[in-house]
């Protein structure tokens, strides 16, 4: 019969793991910092860049603008004193002359809230490199459809409407859209209870292979919606460097 020993005590040994892992520990925490004062300081390269007294020369993808910096309120990207490549550009206009309504609203605001300041108007812009996103278009038959409730309805100015809120929903959705154009205007309205104030719509434009427009405005602006489009449409193109 072969003898059997027991292995040894590893209580001497307990002490390398720990140190490995306050060492995995201060290492992670010393990468959190880095992150954090990297973007830190690329946003105060940002908020620097737009302080700048004339137009702001910057890059969504492979587009480039040169923008007013009282229209925007917000940018996720890196700048330098001569050019800005942006993942996200958001800014804010009054209605209905289109004016700067950015830098008045409200300081500029780092990544990672989602929402903008409330301005006059008001109109909530933002630019954004995104490839393949999906549209609202391309989900309207196989999902939009099949959930709407009563069938189509008339909606302002030749639009119909789709009701997507379920009986007795506290929120209010709609998809509105121009049934008379191929990958025409199409948006979402959304309304979250009646204390919340009014219906806020929601559009979304592909200007360019993977640069996305989208724009935020009250549902009391649905009559004019062609004007607003077209105009949105045309002030943004205006800021295009070509």
């Amino acid at each position: 019969m072969i003898p059997l020993s027991l292995p040894a005590p590893i209580g001497g040994r307990t002490r390398g793991f720990t140190y490995l892992a306050l060492a995995i520990c201060v290492l992670g925490a010393a990468h959190i910092a880095g992150r954090v004062t990297f973007w830190s300081k690329a946003w105060q390269e940002n908020e620097a860049a737009f302080a700048a007294s004339g137009p702001v020369a910057l890059s969504i993808g492979s587009v480039r603008f040169r923008i007013p910096p009282d229209y925007v309120v917000g940018a996720h990207g890196q700048s330098s004193e001569t050019d800005s490549q942006l993942d996200i550009l958001r800014l804010a206009m009054g209605w209905p002359g289109l004016e700067s309504a950015g830098r008045n609203g409200g300081r500029l605001q780092p990544d990672g809230g989602s929402d903008l300041p409330k301005v006059a108007g008001p109109i909530q812009i933002e630019l954004e490199h995104n490839p393949g996103r999906q549209s609202l278009r391309a989900r309207m038959d196989p999902f939009y459809r099949r959930l709407a409730r009563g069938g189509e309805l008339a909606g302002p100015d030749g639009l119909k409407i789709l009701n997507l809120s379920s009986r007795g929903a506290s929120a209010t959705e709609l998809i509105v859209y121009d049934p008379a154009v191929q990958n025409g205007f199409i948006a979402r309205c959304l309304k979250r209870s009646s204390m919340e104030g009014d219906t806020v719509c929601n559009r979304a434009v592909l200007l360019t292979s993977g640069l996305e427009l989208r724009y935020r405005f009250p549902r009391d602006l649905l009559p004019d919606w062609r004007q607003l489009d077209n105009a949105i449409l045309q002030k943004i193109d205006s800021f295009r460097i070509r």
